[in-house]
């Protein structure tokens, strides 16, 4: 299963520190997971993705007087998916690797 999410504490602009305590958190789930600018993918198995996100959700509430969480979920029965395999399907697609977040690119106008 992958499932993507972010949480968004109401008082806060700056989030670097909170992200960082999310990750810690996945990582010691032991969790696949991609940090994006906007939200966190995660891989694995339902009970475990599920559990280290409501970890994640607690842990902000106990920052913040109120967080907002967001989840979306990707459970693919017959043939569960992985988080490189989805990137590198559209690479393939492209006949090139993708643009990698924090990668700069130079676009010339036609």
């Amino acid at each position: 299963m992958l499932a993507q999410f972010t949480i968004y504490p109401t008082d806060e602009t700056h989030m670097s520190r909170d992200v960082a305590l999310i990750i810690e958190i996945l990582e010691s789930a032991g969790l696949e997971y991609r940090l994006g600018p906007m939200a966190t993918a995660v891989e694995g198995h339902w009970d475990r993705v599920m559990t280290a996100i409501q970890h994640c959700h607690e842990a902000m509430r106990e920052q913040h007087p109120r967080v907002i969480t967001t989840i979306t979920i990707d459970d693919r029965k017959e043939q569960p998916h992985h988080l490189d395999e989805m990137v590198s399907v559209v690479e393939k697609q492209l006949g090139h690797a993708a643009k990698e977040i924090g990668e700069k690119h130079i676009i010339s106008e036609l």
